[in-house]
């Protein structure tokens, strides 16, 4: 990541150019408070091409594994990362409001002169993370820390009933 990208996004989408990389996830800021690690890398490919109305496209591609904390059992939880984004380009924004939401697949975003490419990177995993990560039911080492508070010994309040007895 010692290079920055830095594309005319809709001259790249025109003429069906490509780009592929691998970025260290310790450059990626953003993502950093939601990693448990940063050691490691991600795969991107960001293809342009004309989608079936004319409309400028990337195709945004990210593979790779991510060390997330379970939310259960706080511990580490390998989180395989695999995020395909199809992205339309709109000149203005005004042009925003005009468009047909038909497509659920596909995001809008600006044309820009200068848009960073490990950035718009970023952006895609930031939005495919999960909101609280957790291990399996089955494998995750906090199981047992949910018990029922109606068993004997469980109940919180338990220590002020036996001083109600006394």
């Amino acid at each position: 990541m010692s290079e920055q990208a830095v594309i005319d996004n809709l001259d790249f989408a025109r003429n069906g150019r490509v780009i592929r990389g691998t970025a260290p996830l310790a450059g990626f800021p953003r993502l950093q408070d939601s990693l448990l690690s940063n050691q490691g890398a991600l795969n991107y490919t960001l293809s342009g091409k004309t989608g079936a109305k004319g409309e400028p496209l990337l195709i945004c591609s990210i593979d790779g594994k991510l060390v997330l904390q379970c939310q259960r059992c706080l511990e580490a939880l390998e989180y395989p990362l695999h995020v395909e984004s199809r992205l339309r380009l709109v000149q203005g924004a005004t042009q925003f409001d005009d468009l047909d939401d038909g497509d659920e697949e596909v995001d809008s975003i600006p044309v820009s002169a200068e848009m960073d490419v490990l950035a718009l990177v970023e952006d895609e995993i930031l939005l495919s993370l999960p909101i609280s990560p957790l291990h399996p039911p089955e494998l995750c080492l906090g199981k047992g820390v949910e018990k029922p508070v109606n068993e004997k010994g469980n109940n919180p309040f338990g220590v002020l009933a036996a001083l109600k007895v006394k």
